[in-house]
């Protein structure tokens, strides 16, 4: 699941940490350590990943963070199937992933029904009412158990069109309140403008227009390099 999150070209930057090295004996952290490497965590490895100890001191996570900071930033595998391919999160390699997860989860249940059936059965042939109790009650849990598994990987893709559709509608609102302050900036700019040639025309004294020419000309320098902005932004 991280794996497929991250893809393969990310793991080069994944530190993997352990740590609680002073709750157990050397060698015995060790043997954990080696058991980490050269199984859960070697897929990983093979791809760049680097696993190191934390030995619960105060210099030992500034050296993690030193390590992970010379990192170069790369786009995870999940932020360039939904951003750039437009994939539902249900079928990213990571959805996937869950899901994989999930429907071996309900075949697991889907046989220990099947066997507590069975067990129902017979015991109603040999009248056992204790054990058919007992089996109805368990398929019963079992029957639930696959329900909220089911839920679960319906809830995941659903969850996220959900969170998606009220991004975009939070988008639509910060531009249309955008939209209203330029527009907002702009009747303001206008306004200032046509009190200082008002001013302008009134103004006898030299010191005065040009004070007035200036604040003029900061006016008309401070909506162009708005408008430099909004075209960065844009961009």
């Amino acid at each position: 699941m991280f794996r497929e999150l991250c893809g393969d070209t990310s793991l080069k930057n994944v530190v993997l940490v352990t740590n609680m090295w002073g709750m157990v004996p050397l060698d015995v952290g060790e043997s954990r350590e080696a058991e980490l490497t050269n199984k859960f965590f070697k897929p990983a490895l093979d791809k760049g990943a680097q696993m190191v100890r934390h030995q619960n001191t105060e210099k030992s996570a500034h050296d993690i963070v030193r390590m992970i900071m010379k990192n170069r930033p790369v786009v995870l595998q999940i932020q360039r199937e939904l951003v750039d391919e437009r994939k539902d999160i249900a079928n990213t390699a990571a959805g996937e992933a869950v899901n994989e997860e999930l429907n071996e989860q309900i075949r697991k249940h889907r046989e220990e029904w099947q066997e507590a059936q069975d067990q129902m059965v017979q015991a109603l042939k040999e009248k056992d009412e204790e054990t058919r109790q007992e089996m109805e009650e368990e398929t019963q849990r079992l029957q639930e158990q696959m329900e909220m598994i089911k839920k679960d990987s319906e809830g995941m893709a659903s969850n996220y069109t959900e969170e998606k559709e009220r991004m975009k509608a939070k988008l639509r609102e910060m531009q249309q309140e955008a939209k209203k302050e330029k527009e907002r900036a702009e009747a303001e700019y206008e306004r200032k403008m046509a009190d200082l040639k008002r001013r302008l025309q009134e103004a006898a004294d030299k010191e005065e227009k040009a004070r007035l020419e200036q604040e003029a000309e900061r006016l008309q320098n401070e909506k162009e390099e708005s408008q430099e902005s909004e075209c960065c932004v844009v961009m």
